[in-house]
């Protein structure tokens, strides 16, 4: 196995793709996508939603920021280190209550990085000397708590939150009913799952998945992996749905 030192260190550590309908992706380009969560970046006229937040080895919000130009809400879709790493690094952040015991105190265990982050899915350091083995992150109360039903006026644009527990007991999804665009964070991604699949509440995950069928959703924003459209994603659930209701008799 590789060593640390043996790995390059990254000039530019987030690469950054403008969408359609004012949605902007933020990828921590040196990690594997099976390892890290996308951070996505919804523009409004008096304040940007960032919809998660990455693994926060390097902070996300001065650059986030920087590209809004604007006030940002960070708001964490489950508590995961992958999704949350960088939500302390946000002054304004959101998330439901049931997630927010694990996000005042993450341990390396609680949030899954002494499974998934390590030196086979680390492809460069950000800086010299960096031992991933020594990854924590960073503890933060947030400043919103955020249920089902809540909402994040952006000023011209109204997204929805959606509670769709299963991975988390607190995941949330986040709904722009204006663009059809839907974030699932780890609640709907296409892609390897490895030891993260079955999800720990499969009758949750299963509830969950068919209440985001049945929504007009044209685009996924997930959070591994990449985009997919309303044919793609209707696929996955029901693969997902029928992997699951079988394994549960």
């Amino acid at each position: 196995m590789e060593t640390d030192d043996t790995l390059p260190i990254a000039e530019v550590w987030f690469a950054i793709e403008a969408l359609e309908d004012g949605i902007i992706r933020f990828r921590e380009d040196h990690i594997d996508s099976y390892a890290v969560g996308d951070i996505w970046l919804v523009r409004g006229r008096d304040r940007d939603l960032a919809v998660d937040t990455g693994t926060g080895i390097v902070p996300p919000a001065p650059l986030v920021e920087a590209v809004a130009g604007k006030p940002v809400t960070a708001v964490a879709l489950n508590c995961y280190y992958d999704h949350a790493g960088g939500w302390a690094s946000f002054a304004d952040r959101a998330c439901h209550p049931l997630d927010a015991p694990e996000l005042r105190a993450p341990t390396r265990e609680s949030v899954g990085a002494g499974t998934y982050l390590n030196r086979t899915t680390l492809w460069a350091l950000p800086h010299e000397h960096y031992d991933v083995d020594d990854y924590t992150m960073t503890p933060a109360e947030p400043t919103r708590l955020v249920e089902d039903g809540s909402q994040f006026d952006l000023g011209d644009r109204v997204l929805d939150v959606l509670h769709v527990p299963g991975r988390s007991p607190g995941g949330l999804a986040i709904w722009d009913e204006a663009s059809g665009t839907l974030f699932t964070s780890d609640m709907l991604y296409d892609g390897d799952h490895g030891p993260a699949w079955p999800p720990p509440e499969p009758v949750a995950y299963c509830a969950s998945l068919r209440r985001m069928r049945e929504l007009p959703v044209r685009r996924v924003c997930p959070g591994h992996y990449g985009v997919m459209d309303r044919q793609h994603m209707l696929d996955v659930i029901d693969w997902q749905l029928a992997n699951l209701e079988q394994a549960n008799g």
